[in-house]
């Protein structure tokens, strides 16, 4: 519960990068002690979104543009293998979800909400990884979007949003159809979207 609690309050911005994290703070906030909060932030730290530094500082990870790309060319091997297990197998109700997952995405982009762009794309990859029996491979791929969330948060101006976009479309497609070649091309789509690492 304190994992996932921390975890909302990055993602939705409440705690940005850079910002300190005290555990007894949180410890009063969530009216816990400080061994189930300092537990949760080292499962943080494994999956790259706390950053600490020995009897110094506990912060939000500040996740550069070279750590998002490589992050996102991690998530984009382990997807491929994702929707080779589960595009056979995807249910009309996933296929809703993605459906109601991506209208609400346009509705951000057109809008420019950020926080709104970031949850809705991961509402919607997050679909077929419910689908998937591969534990290691679902507990790799959680591990890995979490910096790419964080990262492409605060990317809006290299993330190409019309490219995601018709990543999805196409994706939604190949889940109607069960057309894995249709979801790899998807991927490809995806794949292409660069961020430029020598602005850091």
């Amino acid at each position: 519960m304190v994992f996932e609690r921390i975890l909302n309050s990055i993602h939705e911005g409440r705690l940005l990068p850079g910002a300190h994290i005290s555990d007894t703070s949180l410890a009063e906030e969530f009216g816990v002690s400080r061994t189930p909060v300092r537990e949760a932030l080292q499962r943080l730290r494994e999956i790259g979104v706390v950053e600490a530094s020995a009897s110094r500082f506990t912060r939000v990870a500040v996740v550069s543009p070279r750590e998002t790309a490589e992050a996102m060319v991690v998530w984009g091997a382990l997807f491929g293998a994702l929707i080779e297990e589960t595009i056979p197998i995807a249910t009309a109700d996933v296929l809703d979800a993605m459906t109601s997952d991506h209208e609400n995405f346009l509705a951000a982009v057109a809008g420019l909400r950020m926080q709104d762009i970031a949850t809705t794309n991961f509402a919607f990859f997050s679909r077929l990884v419910t689908l998937s029996t591969n534990e290691s491979l679902r507990r790799a791929i959680t591990s890995v979007v979490h910096m790419v969330r964080l990262g492409s948060l605060h990317l809006p101006d290299y993330i190409d949003f019309e490219a995601l976009g018709n990543a999805q479309s196409l994706l939604i497609e190949a889940v109607r159809a069960r057309d894995i070649d249709r979801a790899h091309e998807a991927m490809t789509v995806i794949r292409n979207i660069r961020i430029p690492i020598d602005s850091e």
